[in-house]
């Protein structure tokens, strides 16, 4: 009677630990590895295993931070099993594959695993392993492209509002006289990326102020890259620079 009261608060229950094959991964790549379950002190009935891939990040709004925690998906292991007292290790190999269209770790945006045995009125067995979701090459590109033109990223670049992920950039070479900043954010897909871009022009004087006060500096667009026509840095680098410069042109003030 002790020993079950004892695994109800997670004394001695049964354990869970989740192992994957790499701790970085890119939007749509798989993840492999193993879930090992060991047995308590007692037999335990557990209703079923799964696996939540959690989201953290923060964002500042009106001078204050926000918290963000969202769940992306959730695998389920297996359905009901009696796990023994004391029984041997039993390992169950799963797969995961990231979704493309989830911010990246990035600024303060991170990931990890939540691997949760569900046992009827107990204390759940639970193991937590980060894990780091990278850029695909293709919106590498673009991020190396960016840094190829100058631009560099603010504190905030990468923070996740809980809509979309903003990176937010500062000329240094290319369009320093003419922008104050970058801002974009993308929706990767299997085959493409789409990306939102504003740029805010700098503005001087009077005059000046009254446009940047009603927002007449600012520029909002959005384009679409297909993977098929980005063949490099250079090149992409090239497609921005005619972007933004086209763009920049027509903010009337």
């Amino acid at each position: 009677m002790f020993k079950n009261l004892l695994a109800g608060l997670g004394v001695g229950a049964a354990k869970v630990d989740l192992k994957i094959n790499r701790a970085k991964v890119a939007l749509g790549e798989v993840i492999e590895g193993e879930v090992k379950i060991s047995g308590g002190n007692i037999d335990q009935q557990v209703e079923k295993i799964n696996i939540t891939l959690v989201l953290d990040s923060r964002y500042k709004h009106d001078d204050k931070y926000v918290n963000i925690r969202r769940e992306i998906g959730t695998l389920k292991v297996a359905d009901s099993m009696l796990i023994k007292a004391g029984s041997p290790e039993k390992t169950i190999p799963v797969r995961l594959q990231l979704p493309y269209d989830i911010p990246v770790s990035r600024g303060k945006t991170r990931y990890y695993f939540v691997t949760n045995l569900d046992i009827k009125k107990a204390v759940d067995p639970k193991d937590i392993d980060d894990v780091v979701v990278l850029p695909n090459a293709y919106m590498q590109m673009v991020f190396d492209a960016l840094s190829m033109l100058g631009f560099r990223d603010k504190p905030s670049s990468g923070d996740y509002n809980g809509r979309f992920q903003q990176f937010e950039y500062k000329p240094t070479k290319f369009m320093a006289r003419e922008l104050d900043e970058l801002e974009l954010y993308f929706v990767a897909e299997e085959s493409q990326l789409y990306i939102v871009m504003e740029i805010d022009k700098k503005t001087r004087g009077f005059f000046g102020k009254i446009a940047d006060d009603m927002d007449l500096d600012e520029r909002r667009f959005s384009y679409t890259l297909p993977y098929s026509d980005m063949h490099g840095v250079e090149q992409v680098a090239a497609t921005l620079k005619e972007i933004i410069e086209d763009e920049y042109r027509k903010i009337n003030c």
